[in-house]
């Protein structure tokens, strides 16, 4: 006596979402760092949204080509994740740092770079601005604030 696809599927997913439930959480899977945890997480529900879209009949490598795509797009996700942490703490190390040298900067900027997503805030007493970016911060604010 053999399952029924549609049962089988439902299993399946039903042990994929509880699995990714303990990658996320990390308990039972305390060998593996938490950045790594999180990836196999997203790969594992993204494989299960690209699977679930298939036809009945696809044939087995667009199936495993779906599974390479849901290893490259978290792999994608992550790594977008991991710039907008980085950028969000510089921007915060930049207005406690001018702050301290007595700026008041405006509101942070979204700018087109060379590395795609960077920001710029400007001293709004002085003009003096930062530039953040994924390979730096650059300060071009006076060492202390001066009116204009």
């Amino acid at each position: 006596m053999s399952k029924s696809a549609d049962v089988e599927l439902t299993q399946l997913k039903t042990a994929v979402h509880y699995f990714v439930g303990l990658l996320e959480e990390g308990s039972l899977v305390k060998n593996y760092d938490s950045s790594t945890r999180d990836e196999i997480a997203e790969v594992l529900e993204l494989i299960i949204g690209k699977v679930e879209g298939l036809p009945e009949e696809v044939p087995e490598n667009l199936v495993q080509a779906a599974v390479v795509r849901s290893i490259v797009g978290a792999a994608e996700r992550l790594r977008r994740q991991e710039s907008e942490a980085f950028l969000s703490r510089q921007m915060r190390e930049a207005e406690a740092a001018a702050s301290i040298h007595g700026h008041t900067l405006s509101d942070w900027e979204q700018v087109t770079g060379e590395e795609g997503v960077e920001y710029q805030a400007a001293c709004t007493d002085c003009g003096g601005f930062i530039y953040v970016s994924l390979s730096g911060t650059y300060n071009l604010l006076l060492d202390s604030c001066e009116r204009v």
